[in-house]
Parts: C-alpha cells; sequence; structure tokens
C-alpha cells in the first residue's frame, strides 16, 4: 500500500458523524439570507479571472463499479456534493433532507453523492433502500485533500457548494438546514 493510500485509509478511519457518536443532536441553525448572498457573491466575485476548469473540476472520483470519473463533466454546472457514509446517522438525515428538496432545485443544478465509507459494495447494498442522488461517487486521496483545504475537521457529513466554474463556494458540517439548503441552490451560479 502506497503512503498516499495508507494516508487516506487512515483519515477515512478518523471521521466521525458530526452530531458525536450516538448521532444525536439538533441540525445548525439555518444563517440569514444575506449570509447566504454574501458567501456567494464574495465567492463569484473572488474568481472573476478564473480559469475554464475551477479546482473541483479537476479532481476525478470513482464510480460505485470502480472506473475513475472525472467531475470535469459537470463543468458549468452549479453542484451540491454530499460526503458521507453509509453508517453515519446524520448523513442519512442530510441525505434525506436533500433528496426531499431536490424538487425544489433549479435543473441546472446537480447533487452528488461522494461516500468515504471503505468499499463500494457498501453503498450499492445502502442505495438499494434508500433515495439515491443522480451521480454516486466514491471518495478518492485528491477528493479528500481539496476538501481538507476548506474543511480541516474529519467531521461528516459534509456539504461542499460548488458554483459552475468548479470552485468552492462553502463547505457545511452536519445536517443542514432545509432554508440554507434552498438559498444556496437558488444562489449557486
Amino acid at each position: 500500500m502506497s503512503a498516499g493510500r495508507r494516508a487516506f485509509a487512515v483519515a477515512l478511519a478518523s471521521f466521525a458523524c458530526a452530531c458525536g457518536p450516538t448521532g444525536g443532536g439538533a441540525p445548525p441553525a439555518d444563517p440569514p439570507a444575506e449570509a447566504v448572498s454574501a458567501a456567494v457573491s464574495a465567492e463569484s466575485s473572488a474568481s472573476a479571472e478564473a480559469t475554464a476548469l475551477g479546482p473541483v473540476h479537476e479532481l476525478t472520483v470513482t464510480d460505485l463499479d470502480g472506473r475513475t470519473v472525472s467531475l470535469a463533466q459537470f463543468a458549468g454546472r452549479p453542484m451540491i456534493v454530499e460526503i458521507w457514509a453509509t453508517w453515519c446517522g446524520p448523513c442519512r438525515r442530510n441525505r434525506q433532507l436533500i433528496n426531499d428538496l431536490k424538487k425544489e432545485f433549479p435543473e441546472r443544478l446537480v447533487v452528488i453523492g461522494v461516500s468515504v465509507d471503505s468499499k463500494a459494495s457498501l453503498v450499492t447494498n445502502f442505495l438499494r433502500s434508500n433515495p439515491a442522488n443522480e451521480h454516486e461517487f466514491m471518495a478518492t486521496p485528491e477528493f479528500m485533500q481539496l476538501v481538507a483545504t476548506r474543511s480541516t475537521s474529519n467531521a461528516i457529513p459534509k456539504t461542499m457548494y460548488v458554483n459552475g466554474r468548479g470552485q468552492i463556494v462553502d463547505v457545511s458540517e452536519g445536517v443542514q438546514g432545509a432554508k440554507w439548503v434552498r438559498a444556496m441552490a437558488k444562489n449557486l451560479k
């Protein structure tokens, strides 16, 4: 096992659900709508000189059949990326919330699940009886390295909001509030 893969395995093993070992706790309070607009606007103005592909588009993940997939296929489309695991209770609640809200999202928005589970078969089995996103992938070391540049905590779930230029607008931890997810979905460009 290479040093990079070993470090990735250690990082995956150390992930903990954001609400603690029991998975309890209430979702965080929704921030004011102005905070959402400010976060999206600040990221947009800071990226006026962006290249065709942003950092998220330069990443690859693995599909559930083990094939490498480039996130560049989503260039031009904003994304909500759920970082989750099948064993994580708060992750399941966050996935259910986002699934319930999907019908309200703009058509241009793509929702992607990226699992940190150790095996794709765990995700495949989970998805047989639970709602799935349009795209479900497995995390790669490079994907997790980029996430760590925006969120140093090992907690999951994480929800990463990415604009159409492939730039991370926000990484939120824990079960998201419906108002926050709706506002971010509406304001991502």
